[in-house]
């Protein structure tokens, strides 16, 4: 009753009010009261803005970090450099160079199936790109990444491999300024499908590689160390 509870309220945490696919952060849960560290690597190569719009592309190295709050429940964290480009629909090919990303998230381990050696986990992760302004035909163009994301888990565990299959709930906003004027691109695709496996290097080391599809087409890689 306790899970379910804990469950329903960071439901209606991440989805009240504005909504405001990133990687899912994988099964690699720290100890409780204990954290995580390692480095990431995700790349979005396609994401369709208003379906008119064009097609937009991002690119992120991160520093990753979670902490285990309880056993089965954990927060995620991480910054870096990102960069983003926008192929729009007129021909006009936008690319912006490294600048700060950073996201944040939660995992919840809903239930644990001893049995069968299978676990569902909920998520939401929050990934925010603003790289250097850059002028196109004279002017100046700034722009903003933003992407919030919600996922579903069925995981299978093995001694060494962890396997795991879900849906994810993602919303992107790109965001750009020139001069006085501002523009919000929304995505149109908001459910896709993620695939991933977590591999043991030993005990503290886990290696992370996931595939996610449908609503965009991105896939990340991984390594993370308990201490």
């Amino acid at each position: 009753m306790k899970r379910t509870a804990v469950f329903l309220v960071l439901t209606f945490f991440v989805f009240s009010g504005s909504l405001l696919a990133i990687p899912s952060e994988g099964t690699f849960y720290p100890d409780k009261h204990h954290t995580n560290w390692g480095f990431q690597f995700n790349h979005i190569a396609k994401r369709d803005f208003n379906k008119v719009e064009g097609v937009g592309s991002t690119t992120h190295n991160f520093l990753a970090a979670s902490y285990g709050v309880t056993d089965r429940f954990c927060l995620d964290g991480k910054v870096g450099v990102g960069w983003i480009s926008f192929d729009r629909n007129d021909e006009m090919d936008m690319s912006f160079s490294s600048g700060f990303t950073g996201g944040y998230g939660f995992r919840y381990l809903l239930k644990k199936c001893e049995e069968t050696n299978t676990e569902y986990q909920f998520g939401f992760q929050h990934i925010s790109t603003h790289p250097f302004k850059r002028e196109f035909d004279g002017s100046a163009y700034r722009v903003i990444w933003d992407e919030w994301q919600g996922s579903l888990l069925w995981i299978k565990r093995c001694p060494k491999i962890s396997y795991y299959l879900g849906a994810q709930y993602s919303d992107v906003q790109l965001k750009y300024k020139v001069a006085d004027f501002r523009r919000r691109l929304k995505t149109e695709d908001l459910w896709g499908l993620i695939v991933g496996v977590d591999r043991k290097i030993d005990e503290n080391i886990n290696l992370n590689l996931e595939l996610r599809v449908v609503d965009e087409l991105g896939a990340n890689i991984g390594i993370m160390k308990k201490f």
